[in-house]
């Protein structure tokens, strides 16, 4: 215990300092976005698309089917890489959070050239994820899942 006493003292102020730290880009996202509401809202978009393909099913069941092959922890990594500090500095982040919570500020922020920056940027942003060949391919990979599994659910129906 003698040779810990000179390193206590060191050891309590990481501490102090690592209790001091801003938080993650990833909590920040976690903690000021309506991740839940975007994600059920998409759900939502999807199931009544998909129940003009699927009449026979109620939109319940295929909102089920949709929830087991498109989690909101899939959703949440996608928004943790398109907000990450890579893609928008702290000032913008903020920005984003500030409209995302205040619909006049958004309006707002349209109008001026900073908003349509980012707004550009965002867009941008979202193409190049959607292009990327490695999220096409588990994008159809799991909508094949989904269109299986709702071929199963009319078959069991009949």
């Amino acid at each position: 215990m003698p040779r810990l006493r000179p390193l206590l003292p060191l050891l309590l102020l990481g501490v102090l300092a690592a209790c001091d730290q801003k938080p993650t880009r990833e909590e920040q996202i976690l903690a000021n976005l309506p991740l839940q509401e975007a994600y059920d809202h998409n759900i939502d978009r999807m199931a009544t698309l998909l129940t003009k393909t699927h009449p026979q099913l109620s939109k319940d069941a295929i909102e089920g089917v949709l929830r087991k092959h498109l989690t909101v922890q899939d959703q949440r990594q996608d928004l943790f890489k398109l907000y990450s500090e890579k893609h928008f500095d702290d000032a913008e982040f903020d920005t984003i959070v500030a409209a995302t919570h205040d619909p006049v500020k958004a309006r707002a922020l349209n109008e001026t050239e900073e908003g349509q920056r980012l707004s550009e940027k965002l867009t941008r942003l979202m193409r190049e994820s959607a292009n990327d060949e490695k999220a096409q391919a588990r994008a159809q990979e799991r909508m094949q899942q989904i269109e299986e599994d709702l071929a199963g659910l009319e078959t069991t129906d009949d």
